[in-house]
């Protein structure tokens, strides 16, 4: 009997839950309710609602409900998206409460998102995406231009950052199309700001296999300035912060590395290929970037640097003597290369006037504390 009147008690209070959950349902209220289940206590919170509706390939008006967010933050929601998958357009806020604010966001998929799957997995781009189809024709160009079978994932990448540090200028439209930030004003225009950088970076690594991810955060403003926002980063002080950014990490031979494509096309040095940040680790991206690391890949190896991967890491005067002896008297005229645990002044530079061939030179040195970059060329 007391068997009997457990079970009851039991099935008696599943059904109570049931029709808790219904009744929630059906009048939207509660913690099942369409209120409750896309409640936001944050920005990133928002940005999450609208990435898994990008994640599941749809598009149009989504609802939110938001907690003692400012409304000046919702402007810069686009900051906190992988606009490789879209993006933002159009912010509706309907007074709720004193601390409760409706949100209505027009979601839009990006013009590479639809590239992504229909190079990737066969998916039709819809008739009437026209970008999106021409982003898919220069996409393809590129990948059958430059990307080989017999290539490994480091050899496709280091062409995909290449390409666009050599075919992309920084820059703004200023039309009101915001095509800088995305990977068809960085492919198909030619010019574009980070995100663009990285969306493009991200799309034609997908696309020639090579696993990658894009990353927002923050950077020092002394080398890029744009979309200033005033958001508070997860670990970054008031007093730290910096300009909105985006960059890449990228997979290769099963490990994680950092790359910042658009900091590898300076601005103000014409047509420079840097590669300082090609596959760097979060120690030394740290220097310069911030980001919340929790949410993307660990990268704590520098085994595919560029430097490391390409030879151009030395270790002594005397290893650096001997590649410029080699390297210049081809007729080469720049040298990017890693000078570690040494460093070089005029006196130190002086047997490239012995090269054949060389008739002046020029150096600078930047560093992130040991990680220091020669640059060299010569006349």
């Amino acid at each position: 009997m007391k068997v009997s009147s457990k079970i009851n008690k039991i099935i008696l209070a599943a059904l109570l839950i049931i029709i808790a959950f219904i009744v929630c349902i059906y009048f939207d209220i509660g913690p099942f309710g369409s209120k409750g289940r896309n409640m936001c206590n944050s920005m990133e919170e928002v940005a999450d609602k609208v990435e898994e509706m990008l994640n599941r390939g749809e598009e149009g008006l989504l609802t939110v409900y938001a907690k003692n967010i400012d409304d000046n933050e919702l402007t810069s929601i686009n900051f906190y998206l992988d606009t490789l998958k879209g993006n933002v357009t159009n912010i509706r806020l309907i007074s709720q409460g004193s601390s409760v604010t409706k949100i209505e966001l027009q979601v839009n998929r990006s013009d590479a998102s639809y590239v992504l799957d229909s190079i990737k997995y066969g998916k039709e781009i819809p008739a009437n995406k026209e970008m999106a189809k021409e982003l898919e024709t220069k996409t393809k160009s590129i990948l059958e231009k430059y990307i080989k079978p017999t290539m490994t994932d480091f050899e496709k990448e280091l062409a995909i950052h290449d390409y666009i540090v050599n075919n992309c200028t920084y820059g703004f439209f200023n039309d009101g199309t915001e095509r800088e930030y995305s990977a068809y004003g960085a492919l198909v225009d030619g010019k574009a700001v980070c995100s663009g950088y990285a969306a493009a970076m991200d799309l034609l690594l997908k696309c020639a296999g090579v696993d990658s991810k894009f990353v927002v955060g923050y950077a020092e403003s002394s080398q890029r300035a744009y979309d200033n926002s005033n958001i508070d980063a997860d670990g970054v002080s008031e007093a730290d912060m910096e300009d909105n950014h985006a960059w890449n990490q990228v997979k290769i031979d099963g490990i994680w590395y950092n790359v910042d494509v658009t900091w590898d096309d300076p601005v103000g040095d014409g047509d420079m290929l840097s590669h300082v940040y090609m596959n760097i680790d979060d120690e030394l991206m740290s220097h310069t970037h911030k980001w919340k690391k929790s949410k993307y890949e660990k990268c704590e190896s520098m085994a595919a640097n560029y430097f490391r991967k390409s030879g151009t890491e030395f270790y002594s005067t005397e290893e650096l003597e001997g590649y410029c002896n080699y390297y210049f008297v081809k007729g080469e005229k720049e040298l990017e290369c890693r000078i570690n645990g040494f460093s070089v002044d005029n006196d130190d530079l002086q047997f490239m006037f012995g090269i054949s061939g060389v008739n002046g030179v020029g150096y600078a040195v930047s560093d992130m504390g040991d990680y220091r970059i020669l640059n060299i060329a010569v006349k």
